[in-house]
């Protein structure tokens, strides 16, 4: 059973550093995975000088967008099952380990795999991706998907389906597993294949990321009704305040300052969306 690990990456070649170290340190394994690198930003040809134990695939791609990135990773995977990651997480010992178990005894044809959030800052910016980043194990049960973070996908499921789509800067990964689950084929979670990932420890990483979210525009052929829904974006939410009231072992001031927190988040969401919708092109900033 041999493994593709895809990871896209732009301009951030000093985490995929740890990340690779990671890969070479798996255990309980052999040569049984290969790593396809695919850098999403032509004007920078830097590449990781160290030599590693299992072979690497460097590939550019010059569409903007991690789903074109994975995309063309996908066009020179050999693997029976691809593993999906970004390059600022570090995989378990034993990441590559559980997934070729998932493939070889597993049910499913993708997995969704644990995401633990981590840092050696300590603020509320950080705690609030602690509360509420990457929960994978809902997202499988409750929305059908995995993030890419951590996703493994059976060869058969791109070949039947197809790649992720590429003009979309978020949201591809549901996207792309509901797709799948669509064509019949099944998604569960595996608490042990497991990584971790670093959180955003300030506004403006978080506000990055809102902004990429607002470049998804809701649905509909009516355009009085998209109107109403985005402005509808800018409310407060009652499911919001929910989430944070239920946090277990946060004060009234920590749930406080997460309910400012994911409100702001909202807003830039919001207003990204409306200048989406009047014309800006969506990107990652």
């Amino acid at each position: 059973m041999f493994i593709s690990v895809i990871i896209p990456v732009y301009q951030d070649w000093e985490r995929l550093n740890l990340c690779l170290k990671a890969l070479d340190n798996q255990t309980n394994i052999e040569s049984i995975f290969e790593v396809i690198i695919v850098n999403n930003d032509p004007s920078d040809d830097y590449r990781p000088s160290e030599k590693f134990s299992f072979p690497i695939k460097f590939l550019t791609e010059t569409i903007p967008g991690s789903y074109s990135a994975r995309n063309k990773g996908l066009t020179e995977a050999k693997g029976d099952g691809v593993l999906f990651t970004d390059s600022d997480c570090i995989p378990a010992p034993d990441w590559i380990y559980q997934a070729k178990n998932l493939l070889e005894n597993g049910e499913a044809e993708l997995y969704g795999g644990q995401i633990e959030v981590f840092s050696h800052l300590e603020n509320n910016f950080v705690n609030f991706e602690k509360a509420f980043a990457f929960p994978n194990a809902f997202y499988v049960e409750k929305g059908s998907f995995s993030v890419t973070a951590n996703l493994l996908v059976k060869k058969e499921v791109v070949e039947k389906i197809g790649g992720f789509n590429p003009s979309l800067m978020t949201g591809g990964d549901s996207e792309f597993c509901n797709r799948a689950v669509k064509a019949g084929f099944k998604i569960s979670y595996s608490p042990l294949m497991s990584l971790k990932h670093p959180a955003r420890s300030s506004w403006e990483e978080m506000k990055v990321k809102a902004i990429r979210f607002g470049g998804r525009l809701p649905k509909g052929k009516n355009k009085l009704v998209i109107i109403l829904k985005l402005i509808g974006k800018f409310r407060i939410r009652f499911t919001d305040i929910q989430q944070v009231y239920h946090l277990s072992g946060y004060g009234i001031s920590d749930k406080f300052g997460f309910f400012l927190i994911k409100q702001r988040l909202r807003w830039v969401e919001a207003n990204e969306s409306m200048r989406v919708y009047l014309g800006k092109k969506p990107g990652r900033k």
